[in-house]
């Protein structure tokens, strides 16, 4: 069984948005055990869509379309498809009802082109689109290939493919064996330095297989594993990951596609009842930013303190001047006032901070790049930690850097 993803949107094909559909779709098709061995990404022409569409159709069996649904002029995509296929479009009055009472609720005027959303391929199945106005689609006649049409915005093709397809897919092409993927996270080593830790025992492995990826700083690990239930993939998958954690265990924080390192923090810190601050130099907030971007932040965090200059330090913080003048603002004793400073006026059980120079030029004589983060924990000895970034990172990769490598301290700290 072979697919390809054909994503529409000349914004894609310009570099303007990232194409994050294909990526979910791809991750989703090799869950349900469908090959994907092309990716195509097509402007928003009604003949370039259709070159594409043939020619998708000659190397596989499922063609999933995703862009191109809604109501303008440029929205060209079911078009394409029905002259593709050979098929009218029709209009499905009850969609069309829907779309219309959406309008009157919003008190908007409905433009007359929104009855393209309503428009379906006829002989197709209809997907519902949960969160959005445009219907999806599944044709399939049981010899050609069959083509799925899907919206582009993510949150309504997500929802679509999920609810929707998924169970279509399933039908049309039942799966012998179940194929389950495990995604494990890694911080503070590069790619190459991780896989060369794994000996050929482990990398080698036919079953689960094995592949990383660096994504945002990070590495990620995926393990593949098929199977014929789901607690002979389980067994497989951890034996492997155990393997795994033995080498490389150190900088491994979690699993999951949708993790991060401040998901991790803010969970181990709420299952502990415990409470964060932070005082940010380098990073302007960034760090607390992370921190609040996480779903049940409010719990473990009341505030905190961005001092970039040397009064905000003394005056927020109230460092002693003595400090910065002798030691200076780029130094593990500045780094260590700024924490313990900030854990005690916030009455926190834990301060962080962050105090370095991001670049490009030095500060102090110390390079872009050098950073110290210090960690003041209620009842234990505070410590800071230098890091040495490359300096040919750039400003936001340093302190993007910083933050991932602070709540790495605050986790290891944790566990």
């Amino acid at each position: 069984m072979k697919s390809e993803v054909i994503t529409v949107g000349t914004e894609l094909l310009l570099g303007r948005i990232e194409n994050t559909n294909a990526r979910f779709i791809a991750d989703q098709l090799t869950q349900l055990g469908i090959e994907s061995y092309f990716q195509t990404v097509v402007g928003d022409n009604e003949t370039r869509i259709i070159t594409a569409l043939k020619q998708a159709a000659t190397r596989c069996n499922l063609i999933i379309i995703c862009g191109g649904l809604g109501p303008t002029n440029d929205d060209k995509t079911l078009s394409a498809v029905a002259k593709y296929l050979g098929v009218e479009l029709k209009v499905d009055q009850r969609q069309f009802s829907q779309i219309e009472n959406y309008f009157t609720r919003q008190h908007r005027p409905m433009a007359p082109e929104n009855i393209k959303q309503a428009q379906y391929l006829t002989g197709a199945q209809k997907l519902k689109n949960d969160v959005g106005l445009a219907l999806g689609d599944f044709f399939y006649n049981n010899t050609d290939t069959a083509v799925a049409v899907l919206p582009g915005p993510p949150a309504e093709m997500k929802t679509m493919f999920l609810n929707h397809l998924i169970p279509v897919l399933r039908q049309v092409y039942p799966i012998k064996q179940q194929l389950t993927s495990r995604v494990l996270r890694f911080y503070g080593i590069s790619e190459s330095v991780l896989m060369h830790q794994l000996d050929d025992s482990v990398t080698k492995s036919d079953n689960p297989s094995i592949a990383s990826y660096a994504k945002n700083h990070e590495i990620l690990i995926r393990l593949t594993a098929p199977g014929d239930n789901e607690e002979q993939i389980n067994c497989l998958l951890d034996e492997t990951q155990r393997k795994i954690l033995i080498r490389v265990g150190e900088f491994y924080y979690g699993n999951g596609t949708e993790n991060s390192l401040a998901k991790e923090v803010v969970t181990n810190l709420r299952q502990r009842g415990l409470t964060i601050t932070a005082a940010e130099s380098l990073t302007g907030g960034l760090f607390q930013s992370s921190i609040c971007g996480i779903a049940g932040a409010s719990n473990i965090f009341n505030g905190g303190f961005v001092t970039y200059a040397n009064d905000a330090k003394k005056d927020l913080l109230q460092i002693d001047p003595q400090i910065i003048d002798q030691y200076g603002v780029v130094s593990r004793q500045t780094a260590i006032a700024m924490a313990m400073g900030s854990r005690r006026i916030m009455n926190a059980d834990i301060g962080i901070s962050f105090t370095g120079v991001a670049g490009p030029d030095s500060l102090e004589g110390n390079l872009a790049g050098t950073v110290w983060i210090g960690l003041d924990v209620k009842g234990e000895t505070t410590v800071a930690k230098l890091v040495q970034l490359p300096q040919s990172d750039s400003r936001q990769a340093i302190r993007e850097k910083s933050v991932l490598t602070g709540l790495q301290m605050i986790l290891s700290r944790l566990k």
